[in-house]
C-alpha cells in the first residue's frame, strides 16, 4: 500500500469514529457543518456551497495591528532598534565575506523583529523599503531591492523566511514564530474563550481577529495538524476545513 493509500485509509478511518448523534448532543456545531460531515461519512460529495462557507478567509496580506495598537507596536518595535540603525554606514553591504555574514544577520533580525512587532506574516519588500529603519530619513539612507533580497535569501537559508515567487522575488512569507509555537497559541486562546468546546471550521478560525487568524492557509491548517498529531484535535471531514478537540485530552 502506497503511502497515499494508507494516508487515506488513516483519513477515512478517523472520519468512521464520528457518531453524529453524540457529536449534536456534546458540541457546539452548526447544521452547516453537520451536513459537510454527514456527507463524508456517507461517502457522498458534501454540498459545494457549505463546503465553501468552512474555507478561510485569506488575511494573509492583512494585520490586526491598527490605529492605537499600531501606534504603540511601532514605539515598542524602535525600543528594540540596535543603534547601529542610525549608523549610515550599515547601509552599505559589506565586500568581506565575515563582515557580510554579520550584516546580513544583524539585519535579518530587524526584519523578523518587525514582521513579529506588526504581526506580518507576508511582506512585500517594495512596501518594506519606505519603512523605518529600511528607509531611515535621520541619516539619508534606504535600503535598495538588492540589499534586502539578499537580506530576505539569508533567512531563506537559515528556515526564517520563503520567498512566494522565487522569479519576481517580491513577497516574502516570513516565519518569527514556528507552527509548533502557533498551535500553543491557539490552544490557549480557545481554552481560555471557552471556544475549546465548539466545533470550529478555517473560516472561523480566521474571524477570531488573533495573530494565527491572519495566517496563510496552508500554515493555518499546518498549526491544526500539530493539535490533531499531539492527539487533542481532531478533522471532521476530508478537505480538512472543520476541526474539534477532545477536551479529555486537553486539560
Amino acid at each position: 500500500m502506497s503511502v497515499l493509500e494508507k494516508k487515506k485509509e488513516k483519513e477515512e478511518h478517523s472520519l468512521s469514529d464520528i457518531d453524529l448523534e453524540s457529536l449534536k448532543k456534546e458540541k457546539e456545531i452548526s447544521e452547516e457543518k453537520l451536513k459537510i460531515i454527514e456527507a463524508d461519512l456517507k461517502g457522498k460529495r458534501p454540498p459545494e456551497e457549505a463546503l465553501k462557507a468552512t474555507e478561510p478567509v485569506d488575511r494573509s496580506l492583512e494585520t490586526p495591528i491598527t490605529g492605537e495598537r499600531a501606534i504603540k507596536a511601532r514605539e515598542e518595535f524602535e525600543k528594540e532598534l540596535p543603534k547601529w540603525v542610525n549608523a549610515p554606514w550599515m547601509y552599505i553591504t559589506p565586500k568581506k565575506e565575515s563582515q557580510l555574514e554579520s550584516w546580513l544577520e544583524s539585519w535579518g533580525n530587524v526584519l523578523l523583529d518587525y514582521s513579529k512587532f506588526f504581526v506580518k506574516h507576508i511582506i512585500n519588500i517594495n512596501d518594506l523599503r519606505k519603512e523605518y529603519p529600511f528607509q531611515n530619513k535621520k541619516v539619508n539612507k534606504q535600503l535598495s531591492l538588492d540589499q534586502i533580497r539578499k537580506i530576505v535569501d539569508y533567512l531563506v537559508e537559515k528556515g526564517l523566511a520563503r520567498w512566494l515567487n522565487e522569479k519576481i522575488m517580491l513577497r516574502v512569507r516570513v516565519y518569527w514564530r514556528t507552527t509548533e509555537e502557533w498551535a500553543d497559541i491557539m490552544l490557549d486562546y480557545l481554552i481560555n474563550t471557552g471556544r475549546i468546546v465548539e466545533v470550529l471550521s478555517l473560516f472561523d478560525l480566521t474571524q477570531l481577529n488573533q495573530e494565527w487568524s491572519y495566517l496563510p492557509r496552508d500554515d493555518l491548517v499546518e498549526v491544526c495538524q500539530v493539535l490533531v498529531n499531539r492527539g487533542i484535535a481532531k478533522w471532521y471531514n476530508k478537505r480538512r476545513t472543520i476541526i474539534g478537540f477532545d477536551t479529555k485530552n486537553v486539560y
